[in-house]
């Protein structure tokens, strides 16, 4: 029984081990710029899981549901069937991201598979080409990086589930005011030379700049690494293109979320109250 026990672990361990060799493999063939950023980053988790072909010209799914994330990627058109599986049993708030030109493929392939209420948005991908956008410093501006020991049970139940998990796989700027944290800023994926811009501030403390001082403080951090921010946008969503434009961000390029109504790639035991 020992043997056979210590055989099944190496078995296991083989298998993650040429998943993760896979994963590498494809991460290394997608080029590392904006519109790759979520299926590459999800590929260098380790965590993903690939279904479908090997390479970009077969196309290939990748699914990532670990912690608190959840989100699909779909590169390329692999068979229906393969999309379908990968959304089967995920939360209704796990969106699937691809290329804007693969982006009907995909709905069709939910469709015929029976799956409703999916629906297609484009979401603008922006890249900060004018500076300018950094805020004038406030007086002593209270900004750092938020701490394990910094209480969220001021936050509404949603905002306080996605930042104690953030804080699971990524640093997370936030401005304190009174000594409490009211305006946050964090990557949710990250590639070699890219992090996308995740950003809240609590609903009374808006309009006051706060937000823009948690993106620089996290824009220089990341610069640090070496890595650039790409702000991501759906086109239907108004106020955050009009921020993202003064930060000093400009589109560069588009993909496309299909998605059920309302998505957050946090979404494990999501509840908004």
């Amino acid at each position: 029984m020992e043997e056979m026990n210590r055989a099944m672990d190496e078995n296991g361990r083989d298998s993650h081990q040429t998943a993760v060799s896979l994963a590498r493999t494809l991460a290394a063939a997608l080029p590392d710029d904006p519109r790759w950023l979520e299926p590459r980053a999800m590929l260098l988790t380790g965590h993903a899981t690939i279904t479908g072909g090997e390479s970009a010209a077969d196309g290939f799914v990748v699914q990532l549901v670990h912690g608190a994330r959840s989100a699909v990627a779909v590169v390329g058109r692999p068979p229906c069937a393969t999309i379908a599986a990968a959304v089967t049993g995920t939360t209704g708030l796990t969106p699937i991201v691809t290329q804007a030109a693969d982006a009907p493929h995909v709905a069709g392939c939910l469709e015929a598979a029976g799956q409703a209420g999916w629906t297609v948005e484009r979401a603008i991908l922006h890249l900060l080409t004018a500076p300018a956008g950094r805020p004038a410093p406030a007086a002593d501006p209270d900004v750092r990086l938020l701490m394990r020991g910094d209480s969220l049970a001021h936050l509404p139940a949603g905002l306080r589930h996605e930042i104690t998990h953030a804080q699971d796989f990524a640093p997370v700027a936030a401005v304190f005011v009174e000594g409490r944290p009211a305006s946050f800023c964090y990557p949710v994926w990250t590639t070699e030379g890219f992090w996308d811009v995740s950003i809240d501030t609590l609903e009374e403390h808006r309009g006051r700049s706060h937000a823009a001082h948690a993106v620089w403080f996290m824009i220089d951090l990341m610069r640090e690494r070496g890595r650039e921010p790409v702000w991501g946008a759906l086109a239907s969503n108004a106020p955050s293109l009009r921020l993202g434009s003064k930060l000093g961000f400009t589109a560069v390029d588009e993909i496309a979320v299909v998605s059920r109504g309302g998505w957050v790639f946090l979404s494990g035991g999501f509840q908004d109250a």
